[in-house]
């Protein structure tokens, strides 16, 4: 008499092993796992930082450089060839890249005071008349006075990061205290 097995051949077993690892490795990385205030807290610090570190850019290297916002994104420029015939330029790669805004984040700029509406990355075309709406100049300035709030829409979190008065750029909780 023959006794027949039930069970699963080692293959099989490898088979199975494989396709879970593969869903594994492409759903893992897709979820928040800190939530979406770590999202905006983490974009809004970075934005920071740049700006800091273009900041000490332009000083370093005698440069002019500015950032430009959209309604998707931000890039920072950088104006070659003089003050007067000067034009502004994008960076193509590096730190100062092109960088795009999270899905479903929402950006307000507020530029001298003044909110800015922000137009669409399609309608942005870099000739003479470009110019960032704010700047980092040569001289340790920046110019004009900003601020830029973060969220998602739903959340009372909302970041901003803005020009400041005891630091040159500030970051914090809007409604908050420390600015």
């Amino acid at each position: 008499m023959r006794y027949q097995h039930k069970g699963f051949t080692l293959l099989e077993l490898i088979v199975v092993i494989a396709i879970m690892a593969t869903v594994t490795g492409v759903v893992i990385p897709r979820i928040n796992f800190g939530g979406d205030k770590k999202q905006i807290r983490t974009e809004a610090t970075r934005l920071a930082e740049l700006f800091r570190r273009a900041s000490d850019e332009s000083i370093f290297k005698n440069a002019e450089l500015g950032i430009i916002f959209t309604d998707t994104d931000y890039q920072f420029v950088k104006l070659e060839g003089g003050n007067r015939e000067g034009k502004w330029v994008q960076f193509e790669d590096g730190i100062f890249r092109k960088r795009e805004w999270p899905e479903d984040f929402e950006v307000e700029l507020q530029v001298a005071g003044v909110p800015v509406v922000l137009q669409s990355p399609e309608d942005l075309v870099f000739d003479e008349k470009t110019r960032p709406q704010v700047m980092m100049l040569s001289n340790g300035e920046i110019m004009p006075d900003f601020k830029i709030i973060i969220d998602k829409g739903l959340l009372d979190d909302r970041w901003k990061v803005a020009t400041g008065v005891d630091q040159l750029i500030e970051l914090g909780v809007e409604g908050e205290d420390s600015f």
